[in-house]
């Protein structure tokens, strides 16, 4: 079992208590704007949980689940970042300190020499957080009705 432990955060396997918090954020729009594009239904949910690859993100001061974020295995064989805060924690870097612990694991316990990242276009504040973690941005996906800008981050240039 991995856990990752921030001043902020505890990252860990999801359990059966997070069901009814990661249910909300995959039925809420706001969050599945730039992730799908629409809201998943409780069913869908509760399909999606099952399957969930990405570790719980707790706020530690609160011991509440406020979303998702962990490594998964990306097109080509490379290794993805993927990151979901709900919300109610959004603008409080929480994203930011979520996935740079799972890149820290990547690059250290792992020995990744690489990790990518794809943000449909329009979400700013995903690309922000892959840019304050040093990611670069290497192509733009034009596509219809969805396109993607690809990130990258090579251990040789932290």
């Amino acid at each position: 079992m991995i856990v990752l432990e921030t001043a902020r955060l505890l990252l860990r396997p999801h359990e059966p208590r997070d069901l009814d918090a990661f249910c909300a954020m995959e039925m809420d729009a706001a969050v599945r704007r730039y992730v799908g594009g629409f809201p998943r239904t409780r069913r869908e949910s509760e399909e999606k949980f099952r399957k969930a690859g990405l570790n719980a993100i707790i706020l530690k001061s609160e011991e509440r689940y406020i979303g998702r974020a962990g490594l998964h295995p990306a097109a080509g064989g490379a290794t993805g970042i993927g990151f979901y805060i709900a919300p109610a924690y959004w603008g409080r870097g929480f994203a930011t300190e979520a996935a740079r612990a799972v890149i820290e694991y990547g690059f250290g316990t792992l020995a990744l020499s690489r990790i990518v990242a794809q943000v449909e276009t329009g979400s700013a504040a995903s690309s922000r957080v892959l840019q304050k973690l040093g990611f670069r941005l290497v192509r733009h996906e034009a596509g219809d009705p969805r396109s993607f800008d690809h990130f990258e981050l090579c251990a040789d240039r932290l």
